[in-house]
């Protein structure tokens, strides 16, 4: 029997550091407003020097577990997904561990790009099913900004920020359950996109093949995990992805036939903030009362590699 998996606490952090389109350096080539309001992106948050990865991780998770009602010393395991700057020793998650105060967890990180924090809570939920882990935490933290080369209308799309979910083993009603995750990966899109070697975000295909790609993912990685769970759209509340591009919400609204009204997307104002768009968004619409305790919500998520995944819940 499987067992059941509840998300006990949400939790998110943006850097303080905030920038508007004026407020950012200047681009090769000034930007028409016709063109600003198509990029869709008026503010997103910088991480200063101070703000790191675990940094930002850590005042994420902090959070989690507040709203989790535990203390980061109950933890058994951290997952940290980062990509952005991504290094070979060491890694981020024992930092995080330390500063939490959580000498008991085991911690590391993962990758898989945008994707990284379902492909984090998937892991997770497989760790949860033995009866020796009670609790984990699943945090993403990125800083996307530093990816975008200098002056280009990259640096219009890209921000930084963390956030973070506190996942149990056992459910009960009244709390938020993980009904299912769905995890894919297209290696023939290998090198769709890749790292340049002065560490800026390259595209290899054509930017409608590009598009196309995401939404096929996307709406993939969807139909799968609710056909598992023997439902469709019609069932869920909300829909809260990763926020990708402007152009890509506006496909992914045609693609699965929803209305805008059930989409919850803050990318306007954080920007694309790759692995951690999902927690940070889910944190903000929980907290400010749109998502309500019995809503059911869809997240799915696409990153370069090629990876793909989907989260349903209910809240």
């Amino acid at each position: 029997m499987v067992e059941p998996i509840s998300i006990a606490g949400v939790g998110r952090y943006l850097p303080a550091r905030r920038l508007n389109n004026a407020d950012l350096p200047p681009l090769d080539k000034p930007c028409p407003p016709a063109v600003l309001e198509r990029i869709g992106v008026t503010e997103r948050g910088w991480a200063s020097e101070e703000e790191t990865i675990p940094v930002m991780a850590a005042r994420a998770a902090g959070r989690a577990l507040e709203s989790a009602g535990c203390t980061a010393d109950s933890l058994d395991f951290i997952i940290l997904s980062n990509w952005t700057q991504r290094r070979f020793l060491p890694d981020f998650a024992p930092k995080v561990q330390h500063l939490l105060g959580a000498p008991q967890a085991f911690a590391f990180d993962v990758s898989t790009s945008c994707s990284g924090f379902v492909y984090g809570v998937a892991i997770a939920q497989g760790f949860l099913q033995q009866p020796r882990f009670k609790r984990g935490l699943v945090v993403a933290s990125e800083t996307t900004s530093q990816r975008a080369r200098p002056h280009s209308k990259a640096t219009l799309v890209f921000g930084d920020a963390a956030g973070a979910a506190v996942l149990e083993r056992g459910w009960s009603p009244g709390r938020a359950r993980l009904l299912d995750v769905e995890l894919m990966t297209d290696g023939r899109y290998y090198e769709a996109m890749q790292i340049n070697p002065a560490g800026h975000v390259e595209t290899h295909i054509p930017q409608k093949e590009l598009q196309a790609l995401a939404i096929h993912s996307f709406a993939t990685a969807s139909q799968r995990v609710l056909e598992r769970q023997g439902m469709t759209l019609d069932d869920v509340d909300w829909v809260v992805p990763h926020s990708g591009t402007a152009g890509i919400q506006a496909l992914l609204l045609d693609t699965l036939k929803i209305s805008p009204d059930r989409v919850l997307i803050n990318f306007p104002r954080i920007g694309n903030v790759s692995s951690a768009a999902i927690p940070a968004a889910l944190t903000e619409y929980v907290d400010n009362g749109t998502i309500k305790p019995g809503d059911v919500v869809l997240s799915p998520t696409t990153g370069s590699g090629w990876y793909a995944a989907a989260m349903l819940y209910q809240m």
